[in-house]
């Protein structure tokens, strides 16, 4: 690894946002236990995942490392701006707290479809258990994935199952409702590391899912997801589905309090990176953007 890369994925320089987090929702480091994991699992899922930041950091920094967004910068944007990340930025930040916090720790990258390594959550060892642990989904609960034992959990939006594939040696997310059950993504039982880490992240900066805003946040009364001008509240009784026909910045700053200069820069960013994708052959052709929304909406 170079000296470029393990300086910029070293954890330990990140104790700073680790404080910041720990202090801003009152809580104190103690045992490393499952106790412990949750509340601070309860409190990370209150950072929303949104792309409108990516977006604008693409726009300032299209083809340099700085593009990417770490701790000191997600946590100082969600205190002032209530902005989250998308699921690398998230899981990257998730893992240096627990980190910090005694946790043995890994990244795990995941596929969704056809499209390997687009997504990304946490292997988490806690009192001889391992869990899964993934804040790009906004999932509240660490999961025990064990591969001759399926298991479910119930959360505030939907169900979800972990099931080991015997057949393709894979384990399987699925979420699930009262009306439907859909496959989200696989994933092999192997920590990634961080260098290879690093470059899917650099890569998911060109992929379909940064031609549109997104954006997706816990409340009381469901999970909220926005993609462009599309709303969906999800629970456990099912979805609620419309398009947006208000103006657009201003009711995703009613919904996600996020000031609607924010939205607006990002238009205006989406426009010119898929230019700047065009000119550096990064451009992904609108199938692919496509399929990658059609799996989103049912998020």
């Amino acid at each position: 690894m170079s000296t470029t890369f393990s300086t910029l994925l070293n954890p330990w320089q990140h104790d700073a946002a680790v404080r910041h987090f720990l202090g801003h929702f009152g809580l104190t480091a103690g045992a490393p236990d499952y106790a412990q994991l949750e509340r601070v699992l309860s409190h990370f899922a209150r950072l929303p995942y949104e792309n409108i930041s990516k977006i604008i950091k693409l726009n300032q920094h299209f083809l340099t490392l700085e593009r990417i967004r770490l701790p000191e910068e997600v946590m100082e944007g969600y205190v002032r701006h209530n902005l989250g990340g998308t699921c690398f930025s998230l899981s990257y930040f998730l893992q240096t707290i627990l980190l910090h916090l005694g946790y043995t720790s890994g990244i795990v990258m995941a596929d969704m479809g056809a499209r390997a390594n687009v997504h990304c959550a946490l292997m988490v060892a806690v009192e001889g258990r391992r869990f899964l642990v993934d804040p790009g989904y906004l999932l509240t609960r660490a999961m025990e994935f064990h591969p001759e034992r399926s298991r479910l959990y119930s959360g505030l939006h939907t169900g979800v199952e972990v099931r080991f594939d015997h057949a393709r040696e894979r384990y399987a997310l699925s979420t699930f409702d009262r009306q439907v059950k859909k496959l989200r993504y696989t994933f092999r039982d192997r920590v990634t590391p961080l260098e290879e880490f690093l470059q899917h992240w650099l890569a998911s900066f060109y992929q379909g899912m940064m031609h549109g805003i997104c954006l997706t946040q816990l409340r009381p009364e469901g999970l909220i997801y926005m993609h462009d001008d599309y709303l969906q509240i999800a629970n456990a009784e099912g979805r609620r589905k419309r398009r947006l026909k208000e103006e657009y910045p201003r009711v995703v700053s009613q919904l996600f309090a996020i000031d609607p200069q924010w939205i607006e820069r990002a238009q205006t960013a989406l426009a010119e990176n898929m230019e700047m994708e065009k000119v550096h052959g990064l451009y992904q052709p609108r199938s692919v953007a496509a399929e990658e929304r059609s799996e989103d909406d049912t998020r």
